[in-house]
Order: structure tokens, then sequence, then C-alpha cells
């Protein structure tokens, strides 16, 4: 339950208008008012109000997305176009922390199981791009095991969300579970070779392959080697070179923590040869960005926003010029509402805070903002960018970092689902930070401040603190702190 003693401090500053607005927050903490654990809706305070109107349409836009438990298909969320009734593999893999954030638990794991259970042989170790509301493969873009359209970074994109669910839910079904772990050795393996995406083969790989007889609707769609599906005899990308770099080095990190420390080295020895292909064949020294086509005719080719995009956002890219270099592209491309989704967790990222709030307002106003991605993508970028919150359920840990702009001077996201139940996070002025736990377990804080601090107090005591710089220099303070069930922290950075 929030601390009676947060908002009393607060309520004697604030005018009588915004405390009506803030009203129902405040009687849930209030003694003898509504007991929050009664009510466990996701919800954001702050006097900035533009940020609470942001946040309100896109939860609110997210939920009514989600389907009925007793559709074929089981629980599940819209992660396509529009009425489409159905669920995509990329947009999944993208929505699905947002999802996690607004409850949606037990339809991410229905929704993921559906896909690596259907990886076949018979599809070239492709599973389905698209399942609807009835259990089947979406008839848009599916005709037949012989004839259907799939982009091949799917499976690495899958791969990666996995280990990432696992973060937030600690569920180890996402890591642990014969099925899930056959698709990843299948995909890592079987569907490498079949579609000759070895990092000694790739670039000489045909622009089509694995045609059946039955090939006719997608014979130029059945294995896209790109999210760009804009582009004729293609061969590879970059996206789709990021995408298989960082599942190699997820598909590590997972052997990793089941103890097999040798398969997962040999699994982050492949990780490092598309690295350094990447780093060798698609930077233009030119024009100081990433290539991001290759085509049939052997040479590279500049276009669109997915090479870019997918680099940074798997982090494929290790120079901070480089990464500098590809944000200044980003924000000077023309950018649609898919990959708009992902930018403000991307530039929260990387320290650019002015941008990261400009593209939640953006998102916000775009006239394809009723794409399911769009609100998801703000629900993300303000719990994960803005405020900071990660979740390690394999260290027992979660962070927090504030990057608030001057004008919201403070916010508060009540009941977020994380990995031992329901938290609620506070921030003010990117140096004081409340963390309320509400479930019943401990866990680890790592509480984090930008800038340098000599230390930090938690609840008035002074800890020294510990420093490190992210790639592009930044530096950070940070202590850890556990908390026990049931009870709140509050510390205060002293960066200058």
């Amino acid at each position: 339950m929030l601390d009676y003693k947060i908002h009393k401090k607060l309520v004697f500053k604030l005018s009588a208008g915004t405390i009506l607005f803030l009203l129902p927050s405040l009687l849930a903490a209030w003694p003898g008012g509504l007991n929050i654990s009664d009510n466990q809706k996701l919800r954001l305070v702050s006097p900035d109000r533009n940020l609470v109107r942001i946040f309100n349409w896109a939860r609110e836009t997210s939920l009514s997305f989600v389907g009925l438990d007793r559709d074929p298909v089981g629980p599940w969320y819209e992660a396509a176009l529009p009425k489409r009734e159905a669920f995509c593999i990329r947009d999944v893999c993208h929505q699905c922390i947002a999802a996690e954030i607004l409850g949606l638990s037990r339809h991410n794991l229905n929704m993921f199981t559906k896909f690596v259970e259907n990886i076949s042989e018979a599809k070239d170790y492709c599973s389905y791009w698209e399942i609807n509301r009835y259990n089947q493969p979406a008839p848009v873009d599916y005709s037949s095991d012989q004839d259907f359209w799939y982009n091949l970074n799917a499976n690495f994109d899958l791969i990666d969300a996995c280990y990432k669910l696992y973060q937030w839910t600690g569920n180890k079904t996402y890591i642990e579970d014969k099925a899930f772990d056959k698709f990843f050795q299948l995909t890592l393996n079987q569907y490498v070779e079949r579609w000759q995406l070895q990092p000694d083969k790739i670039m000489d790989r045909p622009a089509l392959m694995n045609l059946k007889p039955g090939t006719i609707k997608y014979k130029f769609a059945r294995g896209l080697p790109s999210y760009d599906e804009s582009q004729d005899d293609l061969t590879v990308s970059s996206d789709l070179l990021a995408m298989i770099l960082n599942a190699f080095r997820t598909y590590s990190q997972i052997l990793k923590l089941r103890g097999e420390e040798k398969l997962s080295g040999q699994y982050l020895k492949r990780a490092m040869q598309y690295e350094e292909l990447l780093d060798k064949l698609w930077w233009d020294e030119n024009s100081k960005t990433y290539f991001s086509f290759y085509k049939a005719d052997k040479k590279v080719y500049h276009g669109g926003i997915n090479g870019p995009l997918f680099l940074l956002w798997y982090q494929a890219v290790k120079n901070p010029d480089r990464i500098k270099s590809t944000l200044q592209e980003l924000l000077k491309a023309p950018v649609q509402i898919e990959g708009l989704s992902y930018l403000p967790v991307l530039f929260y990222r990387y320290g650019y805070h002015q941008e990261g709030y400009e593209f939640l307002t953006r998102i916000y106003t775009n006239e394809r903002r009723l794409y399911p991605e769009a609100s998801s993508g703000v629900i993300e970028g303000i719990v994960r960018g803005m405020m900071g919150v990660e979740s390690e359920a394999s260290e027992n840990r979660i962070t927090t970092c504030p990057r608030l702009l001057p004008g919201t001077r403070w916010a508060l996201v009540e009941n977020i689902p994380v990995f031992v139940g329901l938290i609620t996070v506070r921030q003010e002025a990117n140096n004081q930070t409340t963390l309320i736990n509400n479930s019943a377990k401990e866990f680890i804080w790592r509480v984090v401040f930008p800038g340098f601090s000599p230390e930090i107090k938690v609840e008035g005591k002074g800890l020294q603190a510990k420093q490190f710089s992210d790639i592009l220099g930044n530096v950070f303070s940070y202590v850890e702190v556990k908390i026990k069930p049931k009870s709140q922290l509050t510390a205060r950075g002293l960066a200058h």
C-alpha cells in the first residue's frame, strides 16, 4: 500500500484542481481510504497532464485489443493490423513486455507457445507468421506449408522476446520448457542452415530460396530476409544480421543460466562472427551510417529505418560514435507508426530524454495511433524508458533509473507487475526514487541515478555509491539494497 507520508508532503503544494485530479490515487493511500491491493489497475500519477493523458490513452487502447479467453486460440491480444483479429510474430515480440506491464501474462504465454509449437521442417523451420483468434494461420498470409508469407527475422526476434519475458516474469517456461528450447535449437541450427544464414555464407545466399512446387501466391515473400518488405532482389539486410547476432548471444545467456558454460561459449563465439561481419562490411565511412540492404547484384544500399533501428534495438553496435550517428539518422528519417513505436524506449536508453518524450507525443498524435503497437510502445516507453524500471528475475533484482524532464517534475506509476508481484515506483527530479514492494517476496533493489554521487541516501542513511558508465560515456551512480515484502524505501542521490 502506498504510504500516506508520500502524499501528505504533496497535498499542500498542489492546487485544488490538481488535488481533484489526483484524488482517486490519494484516497488509495490515505488512512481509511481504499487499499491499493483492492484495485490492481496500472495507473500513472503526475502533475504533467500531457504525460497522464498519453498514458491513460495508451492503457485503455491497449486493453481494448485483448481478446476473449473463450476464443479457440485461448487468451490472446491483437498484435497485427487492426481488425484482423490476429497476432503476428514481429508485433508480439515487440508488444510482449508492455503486455506484461498491463497484466497480460497468460496471454503472452499462450501466444508464444503457439508460435514455438508450430515450427516445422515442412515449412523449412518457419513457424506461422500470424495466428488468428480461431487458432489458425491467418489466411491473409498463409495458403499452405508450401505457400505462405514469412520474414526470416521472426525466429530470431522470438528468441530475444522469450529471454526478456523470463527476466520480467521469472517464468522459466520461456527458457527451459522443451518446446521452447526445441524452437531455439532448430532456429540457430537447422533454420540457419536451411536458409543459408551462416556468417561465412550469408553474403552469398540467393534472393529466393526454398521455393516449392506449390509456392505461387507468396513466391517473393516466403522467406523475406528483412523486416523491410519493400525491397526487391534482397539477399540480406542489416536488421536481419542484428537479430541473428542477438539471438546467438541471447541463447548463450540462456545456456549460461542453466549452467551449460561450454555450450554457452560456443553460441557466443558464433554471435561474435556476425558482429565482425557487421563491423567490416556494413559501415559506410563516407556517410557515417550503416548500409541497410545487400542485393542480388552484390551491392550494398542505404534505405529505410529498419537497419538503424534494429542495429540499436538489439545493441549490435558497440562503437559510441557509430551509435550517435545512427541515432541522428533515426531522428532525421521519416518513420511510420510501426517503427515509431520502438523509439521512446530506444532514445531513453541512450540518454536522449527530450527526444524520448517527444516520441511519446508523436505516437499519441499520429493518424495511425490505433495500430496496436502504438499504444504498446507508449506503455513500455514510460515504464521502462522514462521511469527506468527493469526486471531481472535471474538476479532477483529490480532496477530503477529516473529520466524525467524538468517540466514533468515527478511521476508515479502504481501496480507494475514484475517477477515478484506488484511494485510501485515514484521518480522525482531525477535524484529521488521511492519503490514500494506490494508483493509477498523480498528482492534486491538497484537504485540508479544519473551523474556522479559519492553516496546515495536510503531512508536517510548514507550508503557509499558505485559508479558505471554506459556505452556513450554517461556516468551513473547506484547502490543495491534489499526491500522486504509489503514495504517501501526512498532513495536520494547527490549527483553533481
